[in-house]
């Protein structure tokens, strides 16, 4: 009766006419792929979607479930009808036009890609003999959106008028059959270019013979996208909705979304000249807001002494309390201490020098620390393992005036190249007098403690300096904060030479914990270390996610008999959700926590994990002590669901590189001082990291910058490949790096797997299976990548993947 009355026909005699006429368009659509029109309208989506638009990589509060996800959420808007009025007029476009812009230009700054797809529904009535008639007309049309060489508001509006002109003029072509004939890889819980659609309603008055009619908006509770923009009005003022999966966004989170495009097109009428990518989505306040909220530069306890002062008056307080655990016997406060001076006596003057300890874990180790600091020496640590060429590398770097190990020198290679090349004194702590009482040398907070270095798995490890007061200040948060204190246990798991060797051993010493070195042979082994932790009581321990997982799968099997954990700390690589959510299931009593940060601070961030976490689970805010920001290439803060470079301001940065690399200052180079940044915050370090700001203002990390490539104006994460193919079942371990050609553009991806095997030792994957794994991903947007099967990979002492090292590529596919 409706569709009678809107065409202005009685009832009973229409709807026969209107059904048989209906099923003449039903026909016409499906006699469509063999009509003459057909190729030429094919040719032109082709042309027009090659290469395709990827996936959208939208800022969401939660990872995409497995399966589809219907249920909607909607935020209404109403908007002033005038001022986009003026920006369209500016532009020289409609209303509807200038919105669609600032959708695309929004979703462009969200996910960085120069090319992107969006859908749009649209009525298709191909002949006149169908104007009248009312039916299923419906069909979807993509919409590319080409942002590339930074155009401005005015310039890309005039593009997407054109692209969509265009693809309304080929409507005919029926969405399901544009998908199959360009044979579109299918993720079944996403319909391709739909996760962000464009839909503008008919906004024309409604007239009923006899009756008054009103529209009301009806709320769909199936989302038919991530994102759609619903646009019902232009005039007189401008109304609609944004609906959103509610399986991925919460409603402040679409709030915020729908603030930005208000503010973007604002912007876009006040400063016309300006390219899209520079057009502001959040009001200046309200960036200063976040900008505060990530300074905590003056926060924490004040630092009072360098850290050996620190543990001396632990030792002076509580002389007999455990200091080190080791092989079944306890070392006190005043036998470390006692150990430490013969140490300092062995040592020929090294105050405000360079001293290598090369050594494994153990009380020796600590001991040998320890002495070194009180004899006003910096620290240069080295493992046992660092005898090739990285151990020449560090001791060719700093030069240091003296080498302490255990044994005998004559029998360590790294020992006698050092005094045979560099002329340096090597002292074994066999050779220590049995009783000696050095007074410390006084050092001051600004004093260099330590020089530790890069791992250098992308090129020349660089030797990173810190002070006392850096190290004091670190080491004091981090005790208060994670537990470390009288009769707690911290295990000391990372490897000797790395910032987190010593800020573990310190932690505990400082604290007047009792600290628990683990011994060398049991690190790489999560079989033996379960054992060892249980027996050792551990109350604190801090790993990296990759071998955490392998400790998760420990205790998947022999459960948690003996383990006393209160403290699981992860940091050095991203961690994934499912591996926390598996470490808070396994271990419900822990407090988890996931760090982040680069040597030149220690650390920068941390959050700890009290829910459940979809996909990655964010890295929190800062630490006291720093101030951690996102920024955009020209240092301006980036607003929430903006990825940017991540720049850590602190007191606590090193001031700079040592040896060869003390020339390169890029990384330290100031803030440009930007408004919105206030203070210049003091020294900054700019981590070649990259972050995005979530809507609930905890920071996530994505990825680094030289692990960011772009493929066909995509950007793509070659993190995020490792972490989808090393989610899947049939993949034990994996990494990816990039090949370029000689014009230093991506040729390939190379993707070298070990493979997870069966009871039989048969692999449960192959190539063909992992490419089907990133083809559901990321759709056939994804680039080319060639497999590589080995038998493990290669990896630097702190435990990451030395790249340098992998084995040359299989030949291209």
């Amino acid at each position: 009766g409706y569709a009678a009355a809107v065409h202005g026909r009685p009832p009973r005699d229409a709807l026969p006419e209107l059904r048989t006429r209906y099923a003449d368009f039903v026909r016409w659509q499906r006699k469509l792929p063999a009509a003459p029109e057909f190729g030429p309208l094919l040719d032109w989506w082709t042309a027009t979607l090659s290469p395709l638009p990827p996936l959208l990589d939208l800022p969401v509060d939660r990872a995409r479930p497995a399966g589809p996800t219907f249920r909607a959420g909607e935020v209404r808007f109403d908007w002033d009808g005038a001022a986009l009025a003026e920006l369209a007029a500016a532009a020289t476009t409609t209303p509807e036009t200038v919105l669609l812009t600032g959708f695309l230009a929004l979703l462009g700054r969200y996910t960085g890609a120069e090319r992107m797809g969006v859908a749009a529904p649209v009525t298709v009535r191909p002949a006149p003999e169908f104007e009248d008639v009312v039916g299923m007309f419906g069909n979807l049309v993509v919409l590319p959106a080409d942002l590339s060489e930074r155009p401005t508001f005015a310039e890309l509006a005039g593009r997407v008028a054109a692209e969509w002109r265009a693809a309304l003029a080929r409507r005919e072509l029926p969405f399901e059959t544009l998908v199959r004939e360009l044979d579109v890889d299918r993720d079944p819980s996403r319909v391709p270019w739909c996760d962000a659609m464009f839909d503008v309603r008919d906004t024309g008055k409604l007239e009923l013979p006899g009756a008054q009619a009103t529209p009301r908006p009806v709320p769909n509770p199936a989302a038919r996208a991530d994102l759609m923009l619903t646009v019902e009005r232009v005039d007189p003022t401008v109304t609609g909705s944004l609906s959103y999966r509610t399986s991925l966004f919460d409603a402040a989170s679409a709030e915020r979304i729908l603030d930005q495009l208000h503010t973007l097109l604002a912007a876009a009428l006040r400063h016309p000249e300006l390219p899209v990518d520079e057009l502001e989505i959040e009001p200046p306040d309200r960036i200063r807001a976040a900008v505060r909220a990530a300074d905590r530069i003056t926060d924490g306890p004040p630092v009072e002494a360098p850290v050996p002062e620190l543990v001396h008056e632990r030792a002076r307080s509580n002389p007999d309390t455990p200091a080190l655990s080791w092989a079944g016997a306890e070392i006190s406060y005043a036998e470390l201490e006692r150990w430490a001076a013969r140490v300092t006596a062995a040592l020929p003057e090294v105050a405000g020098a360079p001293v290598a300890v090369r050594m494994g874990t153990g009380p020796g180790q600590v001991a040998t620390l320890l002495g070194v600091l009180d004899a006003g020496g910096q620290l240069v640590c080295l493992g046992r393992g660092d005898a090739g060429e990285r151990g020449k590398a560090v001791l060719a770097d700093t030069r240091p005036v003296c080498l302490v190990l255990e044994g005998d020198p004559a029998e360590d290679k790294l020992a006698r190249w050092y005094a045979e090349e560099l002329g340096g004194k090597v002292v074994s702590l066999e050779d220590l007098a049995p009783d000696a009482a050095p007074a410390p040398v006084r050092r001051e907070l600004a004093d260099l403690a330590y020089i530790t270095h890069t791992s250098g798995t992308t090129g020349q490890p660089k030797g990173i300096p810190q002070t006392h007061g850096t190290l004091a200040q670190f080491v004091t948060w981090f005790g208060a904060e994670f537990g470390v204190g009288p009769g707690a246990r911290m295990a000391q798991w990372a490897a000797p030479g790395y910032d987190a060797a010593l800020g573990e051993i310190f932690t505990a010493l400082v604290a007047g914990a009792t600290l628990c070195p683990v011994p060398d042979r049991l690190r790489p082994n999560p079989d033996k270390l379960i054992d060892w932790l249980a027996a050792e009581r551990i109350t604190v321990f801090q790993t990296v996610p990759s071998y955490a997982k392998e400790i998760l799968r420990v205790i998947g099997e022999r459960g948690t008999a003996g383990l006393v954990l209160e403290h699981v700390l992860l940091a050095g690589e991203a961690l994934p959700g499912e591996l926390a959510n598996g470490l808070r299931a396994a271990l419900p009593g822990i407090r988890l926590v996931n760090l982040y940060g680069p040597t030149e601070s220690i650390l920068a961030t941390y959050h700890e994990i009290t829910d459940t976490v979809h996909g990655t689970a964010p890295i929190g805010r800062s630490i006291p002590g720093r101030q951690v920001l996102v920024v955009d290439e020209n240092d301006r803060p980036c607003p929430p669901g903006v990825t940017g470079a991540i720049v850590i301001r602190s007191p606590y940065v090193t001031p700079g590189y040592l040896g060869d690399a003390a020339a390169d200052r890029s990384g330290f180079t100031p803030l440009q001082g930007h408004p919105e940044l206030g203070s210049d915050g003091g020294p900054c370090y700019r981590t070649g990291d990259h972050g995005l700001l979530r809507w609930d203002g905890a920071l996530e990390f994505r990825g680094r910058g030289d692990f960011q490539i772009k493929f066909n104006g995509v950007r793509v994460e070659l993190t995020d490949i490792e972490a989808t193919l090393g989610a899947h079942e049939s993949v034990a371990d994996c990494a990816v790096v990039a090949s370029r050609d000689r014009q230093g553009l991506v040729a390939r991806v190379m993707a070298y797997v070990v493979p997870a095997r069966g009871p039989s030792g048969e692999p449960l994957g192959a190539a063909d299976t992992w490419r089907a794994v990133l083809r559901q991903r990321f759709g056939a947007a994804m680039l080319p990548v060639s497999f590589t099967t080995v038998l493990g990979l290669p990896r630097n002492i702190g435990g990451k993947v030395d790249r340098r090292a992998l084995p040359e590529p299989a030949p291209a596919a």
